[in-house]
């Protein structure tokens, strides 16, 4: 009875850690796709009403249906809405978009600029 009830701990244990663990990957995922994200606005030059530039011309699209399933997760799209939800990322009535330079908080324009000093790994 008492193996049962440790096997069950356990179980339970490994659960709860897995959980854990996911959690913790998809938000260190969501972080650097978000340094990534302003990067890319940075290197488009989309900082202000007059620099705006369609998800497009980002190349911040989101995946068909097909790219979906073909590839990876890409966080990129996550970490856009998280963006546009504080404000960072401003939209306008031509459905451009831009980075609200400002807002941008010291700490992801450091990781940002360190990414692009350092290059992008492959």
């Amino acid at each position: 009875m008492a193996e049962n009830a440790i096997k069950v701990f356990l179980i339970i244990i490994v659960v709860i850690v897995a959980f854990g663990g996911g959690l913790l990957l998809r938000a260190f995922f969501t972080k650097r796709a978000m340094v990534r994200v302003i990067e890319i606005f940075y290197q488009h030059g989309a900082m202000g009403p007059k620099g705006a530039k369609t998800l497009q011309e980002l190349g911040l699209q989101p995946p068909d249906f097909l790219q979906r399933m073909t590839r990876r997760r890409d966080y990129k799209q996550h970490a856009l809405q998280i963006l546009a939800k504080g404000g960072l990322i401003v939209g306008t009535e031509e459905g451009k978009v831009y980075l609200v330079e400002e807002k941008v908080d010291e700490k992801l324009k450091r990781s940002a600029h360190d990414f692009l000093s350092h290059g992008r790994p492959s």
